[in-house]
C-alpha cells in the first residue's frame, strides 16, 4: 500500500463530498441575511452576545455578480468576538456560497485565544495540504498554520456551532 496515494485518494473524495454539499445548498441571499440577524438577536436575548444585531451583518454587491455578508464584529459577553464574512455567486437555481471565514477571536490568557472556519471553494488548490473547507485553532500570534478538515455546512449552522458549542468551550 502506498500511503501518499491512499491519502491523496481520500483528499479527493473528502473534496469531491464537499462539491456536492456546496451545490446542494442554493441559498437567497436576502434570506440568509434575515436568518443570520435574527440566530444573533435571539444570542443577545439569551445574553450571549453584547449590542444591537440589526446593522451588525450587511448585505453588499460586489462586481462579477456576487453578494456578500459582512459581520464586522459581535462581541459575546465573555468578551470573545466573532467576525464573519459569507461571499455568494449567482447561479441557477438560486445563489450558492463561493466562500466563507468566520473568526472567532477568545480573549487572554486562554490556552486557545482564535478559532477560524474557512470554506475556499476556488478551484486549483492542494486537497491534500488545504481541505476545501477546514478549521484553524492557534494561540497569541500564531495563527494556526494547520488546516483541520471541517465538514461543509450551511452559514447558519455554523455560525450556531460557533455560539452554542465552540464560544462556549474555549472561551470560558
Amino acid at each position: 500500500m502506498n500511503i501518499e496515494a491512499e491519502l491523496d485518494r481520500l483528499a479527493h473524495e473528502r473534496d469531491d463530498a464537499y462539491g456536492v454539499a456546496l451545490a446542494a445548498m442554493d441559498l437567497d441571499a436576502a434570506s440568509q441575511l434575515r436568518q443570520l440577524r435574527a440566530y444573533l438577536a435571539r444570542q443577545q436575548d439569551h445574553r450571549r452576545i453584547k449590542g444591537t444585531m440589526d446593522k451588525i451583518i450587511q448585505l453588499r454587491q460586489l462586481p462579477d455578480g456576487l453578494n456578500e455578508l459582512d459581520c464586522a464584529r459581535a462581541e459575546f459577553v465573555s468578551e470573545s468576538r466573532l467576525e464573519f464574512t459569507i461571499r455568494m455567486e449567482q447561479r441557477q437555481p438560486g445563489w450558492r456560497i463561493s466562500q466563507f471565514r468566520f473568526h472567532l477571536h477568545l480573549p487572554s490568557p486562554r490556552e486557545v485565544t482564535m478559532v477560524r472556519i474557512h470554506l475556499n471553494a476556488q478551484q486549483g488548490r492542494d486537497c491534500l495540504g488545504v481541505p476545501r473547507c477546514h478549521m484553524h485553532i492557534g494561540r497569541g500570534r500564531k495563527h494556526g498554520k494547520a488546516h483541520i478538515p471541517f465538514p461543509v455546512l450551511s452559514p447558519l449552522l455554523v455560525l450556531h456551532l460557533i455560539c452554542e458549542v465552540i464560544e462556549p468551550d474555549f472561551g470560558e
